[in-house]
């Protein structure tokens, strides 16, 4: 919103608050509705001419040359169409292998968009959320899986972690493999 100049206001430094508010109330803008009229019908006559020296140019060409021209028009159209194409087979590309990497579904799209884009830092950004989130997951797996230490000896707890370890192995679960092996550890060391 346009300022109004205070200076153009005869003696507003010395009126009173009241005073002030009253003139600035009765302030009257520069009415411009007419410069823009005479801006948008000079506007309107420009295209109208361009328009005008377009089919006339477009008149004067051969047929050869305005069959070239309509080929070159449809071409760069393709083109166009092509480049698009081919951005969201990529998008796509990288967005499936977000996804068999276990990325959900909006921040694999997220990131392959940031990747075909160039934008290194969203890629880097997508990539530590994603890390944050798996290893939550795979810390609170197992921890759910992991069972209290029955009543029975030290030696019992110890082959039910070992078990654990290898059947979490045989899962291919590493992670929960080497957490049951540190417990068992633990569990060593805490007796000795």
């Amino acid at each position: 919103m346009a300022k109004i100049d205070t200076s153009a206001i005869e003696g507003y430094a010395e009126m009173t608050d009241e005073q002030k508010i009253a003139a600035l109330e009765g302030f009257e803008y520069d009415d411009n509705a007419a410069e823009v009229q005479r801006l948008k019908k000079a506007n309107d006559k420009s295209s109208a001419e361009a328009a005008e020296w377009k089919r006339k140019h477009n008149a004067l060409l051969s047929e050869e040359e305005q069959k070239k021209q309509t080929e070159a028009d449809e071409r760069k159209k393709l083109e166009e169409e092509v480049a698009q194409l081919k951005r969201e087979k990529t998008v796509a590309t990288y967005k499936s292998s977000y996804l068999s990497m276990g990325y959900d579904d909006a921040l694999a799209s997220e990131t392959a968009e940031a990747m075909v884009d160039g934008d290194s830092e969203k890629v880097f950004a997508n990539q530590k959320k994603f890390l944050e989130a798996h290893d939550k997951a795979v810390t609170k797996g197992a921890m759910s899986g992991t069972s209290r230490p029955g009543a029975g000896g030290i030696g019992d707890v110890l082959e039910d972690y070992k078990k654990k370890a290898e059947e979490a192995m045989a899962a291919g679960n590493n992670s929960a493999a080497a957490y049951y092996l540190r417990l068992g550890q633990s569990q060593q060391v805490n007796t000795t």
